[in-house]
Parts: structure tokens; sequence; C-alpha cells
């Protein structure tokens, strides 16, 4: 037992809760964002711009146009009921394994992460102080809230 002071404030039990407290607060998971938190860097979208119109504009059109006879990556019903409550991991996936269609696999996860970014940025999805992960684990949250 600790040190009684005059306040009834024990030394050594506030040591040991502070002690406690703070190994609970290291084993707590981070907190999840949600995909209005910004989760990529305004300067992995711009260098996902670049690798989607070398890559991926021929299949998909421009980003900024919605073209019915291309893959939608805007957040239209179609693109948004697809990813509604998927994590974010999930299209990283997609990207990374599938695309693009006449390279699949080509993609660095570096650049797989700058193309989402650059797909959320399309997706009115702010950027944020934080870059998006290349690591697909670490990407849990869901791209659209259902």
């Amino acid at each position: 037992m600790g040190t009684v002071f005059t306040h009834g404030i024990t030394v050594g039990a506030t040591a040991a809760t502070a002690v406690t407290l703070a190994a609970t607060l290291v084993a707590l998971p981070p907190a999840s964002l949600n995909a209005q938190d910004g989760l990529y860097t305004p300067a992995q979208a711009e260098r996902g711009t670049r690798l989607f119109e070398a890559q991926c504009v021929s299949c998909h059109g421009e980003l900024t146009a919605f073209v019915p006879e291309v893959a939608a990556l805007l957040g239209d019903h179609t693109f948004r009921n697809r990813w509604t409550g998927r994590p974010l991991r999930d299209l990283f996936e997609l990207i990374q394994v599938e695309m693009p269609q006449d390279d699949p696999g080509s993609l660095s996860p570096s650049d797989t992460a700058d193309v989402v970014a650059y797909i959320l940025s399309g997706n009115r999805l702010g950027a944020g102080d934080t870059a998006l992960p290349d690591i697909p684990a670490q990407l849990t949250q869901p791209l659209f809230e259902p």
C-alpha cells in the first residue's frame, strides 16, 4: 500500500493505477477511421491521378465523367452499392490483384494506394494529413457506411 497524504491521495495506489491505465491504453486497437476522416493525402491523390490516366482511363474513362459504357468508379448508385459496408481493403486488393486489366497485379502496393486515393478523391471523400496505408490489413474501415 502507498503513502497517504493530507487529501487522501495514496501515491502507491495512484502510480499502480496509472501503470495499469497506460498498459490498457497501449493494448487497445487504434481508433477506426471512417472514409470521411481523410484517409489519404493530397500528394497520394495527385500521384494516383497520373497512374490512373496512364493505366486505367482506357477501361474506366475519366474519373470526373460518368460514362455508362465503362466500369464506374464514382459514387453513383452502382459503385456505392457495391462498396457500401465493405472494408476499404477489398477495393485495394481488387485493384492490386486484378488491375490493370491488360497487366493484372503489376501495380506496387504504393501505386495501388495512390490509385485508391485518387478514386476516393473522385468520390468527394476528403484528404487528410495521414497517407493511406499500402498494407491491406490496415484498411478495415468501410468505404461507405451502410
